[in-house]
C-alpha cells in the first residue's frame, strides 16, 4: 500500500515482476535491450548531417557524383509482384503502391521523391520516409522525405526503438511512431544500429582539401591576376603613412600585372623573396584530378573512368556497366527490400515484393547462348517461364522440346471454312470465327487495359478488330471496376461466342465465297 506517495516493498517488487513480463512479450532479446540503452548516449547530433550535404553545394565532385547516381536512380521503374509458389512473382500492373509513388505527396513528383532520397542517402548515410497513415496495419496515403538533419532516433531500454523526434528548426520537437517512418540507413561499424554512415567521412579531408586548392586557385587569378605571392623586405622601419601607401600600391600593381616601382629606398633598402613555388612545381591540375578521381571512386564507383575524357567506346560502355553495377544496383536492392518489408505488408493480396527494373548491363550474346543450351534439355513452358516471364500456351506444345515443335504442332486439323483457293493470310481459327490479326489486336487491347484501367481502356481503337467483338468487350469493360483486375481479365474472354459474335462470323465467312 503507498502512503503519502511513497510505494512499499511489496509494491515495488509487483510492480518490477510486471514491468518484467511486459519485456518478456516484446520481440527483443536482453542483449538488444542493453545495446538501445547504451546507444541512447551515441546518437550523433542532427546538425552533422547538414554539415555532409553542403558538401553537395561546395564541392564540384561531390555534386556530379551525386547527380548521377540519384538521377540513375530516380529515373528507373518500380514494380510490385505477386509471390508465387514454386514460379517466378507475378507483375501487379497498377498497384496502389505503384501509383502513390508516382504522385507521392502534393508537393513532389517521383522523380523529386526518390532523386531527394537517394541524395540523403549517399550524403548522409540515411534517409528517412514520414508515412501518412492511420496505423501500423493500414497503407499510406502520402510519402514524404525528412532531411537527416531534422530528426533523431529514439532508442529506448524497454522498446528498442521508440520513435523518432522531428525537429523542423523552429524550437518545435515533434515525436513520431516507429510505424510512420521507414529509415534506410548505411553499415555503420561504430557500432550503431539506429544511424548510418556517411561515406563523405572517408573523403571529408579529400573534399576540404579540394576545396581548399579551389578557392586558392579563384583567389589567385581573381584578386592578384595570377600573380603568385612573394616577400618584400625592407632595410629601415618605415613609418606608418608611407608603409600603407606601400601595401596599397602593392596590390594595386598585382590587380593591374604591373611592376612595382618604389623610390627613395636607398641602395639595398628592399629585397624580393619568392615565398611559392610555380603551379607546375606543385602540380595543380594532377591534385585536382586525382581528388576527383577518389571521391568518385568513393560516392560513384565507375563514374569516373566512364566520363574521363580518355575513354574510348568500347571501355565507356564497360564502365557504364559498372557504374550500374556498382553504384544504381545497390540502392535499388536496398530500398526495394526496404519497402517490402515496410510498406508492402499493409497491402491486402498474397505476400508482395517490390523490385526495381534491373539496370545491370549483360552480354546479349553470352545469353542468347546460355537460352540456347537450356532449352535443349527443357521443355517450352520452362523455357517461356525462365526467359520471357509468360503463362503455357495451353497445349502439347508445352510438354516438347523447342526443337521438337514442328509447324503442325498443337494445331487441330479441321475442315477450313472457306475453299483453300480463297485461303489468305488473314486465316480464321472455326473455334471461336476470329481471325489471327484480331486476336493479336485483342491481346494489345487486354494488356493496355491492365495498365491504364477498365474506364480508360474503352477508347481503345485497332483496324483488325470486328465490331462485334469491340462491342462485346466494351459492354464488360463498362462494368468492371479498375481495382479488379480479374474483372477486367474475363471482360476479354470470348469463348463462348454469343449469338452476335458467331453470325458475324458467319457474315464474314461468306463474303470471302
Amino acid at each position: 500500500m503507498a502512503i503519502f506517495g511513497f510505494v512499499t516493498k511489496r509494491e515495488h517488487e509487483k510492480l518490477l515482476r510486471e514491468l518484467e513480463a511486459l519485456k518478456a512479450q516484446l520481440p527483443f532479446e536482453r542483449w538488444q535491450l542493453a545495446e538501445a540503452e547504451a546507444a541512447k548516449y551515441d546518437i550523433p547530433d542532427p546538425s552533422v548531417y547538414a554539415n555532409q550535404a553542403d558538401t553537395y553545394r561546395l564541392v564540384s565532385w561531390v555534386l556530379q557524383s551525386v547527380d548521377a547516381v540519384a538521377t540513375a536512380c530516380a529515373l528507373t521503374d518500380f514494380e510490385v509482384k505477386r509471390v508465387v509458389q514454386d514460379k517466378e512473382p507475378v507483375d501487379i500492373p497498377n498497384h496502389p503502391f505503384e501509383l502513390l509513388l508516382r504522385h507521392p505527396n502534393p508537393l513532389d513528383s517521383r522523380f523529386e521523391f526518390l532523386y531527394a532520397t537517394v541524395a540523403y542517402w549517399i550524403l548522409n548515410g540515411n534517409s528517412y520516409w514520414w508515412l501518412n497513415r492511420k496505423d501500423e496495419n493500414s497503407p499510406p496515403d502520402e510519402l514524404w522525405v525528412i532531411p537527416p538533419s531534422q530528426i533523431t532516433p529514439i532508442p529506448d531500454n524497454n522498446m528498442y526503438l521508440r520513435g523518432y523526434y522531428y525537429e523542423p528548426g523552429n524550437s518545435v520537437k515533434l515525436f513520431l511512431p516507429v510505424h510512420e517512418i521507414v529509415h534506410f540507413r548505411n553499415f555503420n561499424p561504430r557500432p550503431s544500429r539506429f544511424v548510418g554512415l556517411s561515406k563523405l567521412e572517408s573523403i571529408a579531408t579529400v573534399a576540404q582539401g579540394d576545396l581548399s586548392m579551389s578557392d586558392w586557385n579563384t583567389r589567385l587569378f581573381r584578386d592578384n591576376n595570377a600573380r603568385l605571392a612573394s616577400i618584400l623586405t625592407f632595410e629601415q622601419m618605415i613609418a606608418d603613412p608611407t608603409w600603407e601607401k606601400i601595401k596599397a600600391d602593392t596590390r594595386e600593381a598585382a590587380r593591374k600585372r604591373e611592376m612595382l616601382m618604389l623610390r627613395g629606398v636607398g641602395a639595398g633598402g628592399v629585397n624580393w623573396l619568392q615565398n611559392s613555388v610555380s603551379q607546375k612545381d606543385m602540380e595543380f591540375l594532377s591534385g585536382r584530378r586525382a581528388n576527383k578521381e577518389e571521391i568518385m571512386g568513393t560516392l560513384a564507383p565507375g563514374l569516373y573512368a566512364w566520363l574521363s575524357s580518355e575513354s574510348t567506346y568500347s571501355n565507356a560502355n564497360s564502365n557504364r556497366a559498372a557504374f550500374n553495377e556498382l553504384a544504381v544496383y545497390p540502392i535499388h536492392c536496398m530500398m526495394a527490400e526496404k519497402i517490402t518489408n515496410s510498406i508492402l505488408p499493409a497491402y491486402p493480396g498474397r505476400p508482395l515484393i517490390g523490385k526495381f527494373e534491373d539496370v545491370r548491363i549483360y552480354d546479349r550474346a553470352l545469353q542468347l547462348r546460355e537460352q540456347e543450351m537450356y532449352q535443349q534439355v527443357h521443355t517450352l513452358a520452362e523455357v517461356r517461364e525462365k526467359y520471357y516471364g509468360e503463362q503455357p500456351l495451353g497445349d502439347e506444345r508445352d510438354n516438347l522440346l523447342p526443337s521438337q515443335i514442328t509447324a503442325a504442332s498443337g494445331v487441330k486439323q479441321e475442315a477450313p471454312i472457306t475453299p483453300p483457293m480463297a485461303a489468305t493470310n488473314d486465316t480464321r481459327n472455326q473455334s471461336d470465327g476470329m481471325s489471327d490479326a484480331e486476336k493479336r489486336a485483342l491481346a494489345t487491347w487486354k494488356r493496355y487495359a491492365q495498365r491504364v484501367g477498365a474506364k480508360r481502356a474503352l477508347t481503345f481503337e485497332h483496324p483488325s478488330l470486328s465490331p462485334a467483338v469491340k462491342m462485346k468487350v466494351s459492354e464488360r469493360l463498362q462494368s468492371c471496376r479498375d481495382d479488379e483486375l480479374d474483372d477486367v481479365f474475363d471482360a476479354f474472354d470470348t469463348t463462348p461466342r454469343d449469338a452476335v459474335a458467331v453470325l458475324e462470323g458467319i457474315r464474314l465467312a461468306l463474303e470471302r465465297l
